[in-house]
């Protein structure tokens, strides 16, 4: 029919409630470890390198958060 759409919303599901809740704290933990090895390899990008420019460079081609990495230390 035109100007209707079959897609759905993010409000416009077919799932039960505990699912949804399920699969938001799957989601919520892979981000959280996403962040943790972000930082880990933030904190071998700086112990590998030759001064702070160098890593600074190297963390920025990366796409990596130097705080995150100073703040991953801290939780050793």
């Amino acid at each position: 029919m035109p100007g209707t759409s079959s897609r759905h919303t993010p409000v416009d599901h077919d799932l039960p409630d505990a699912e949804l809740a399920e699969f938001a704290e799957i989601r919520s933990a892979e981000r959280a470890e996403v962040a943790r090895r972000s930082a880990v390899a933030a904190r071998i990008v700086a112990g590998h390198s030759t001064d702070a420019v160098d890593c600074q460079n190297l963390l920025a081609m990366l796409g990596l958060d130097a705080e995150a990495g100073k703040l991953a230390g801290l939780q050793t």
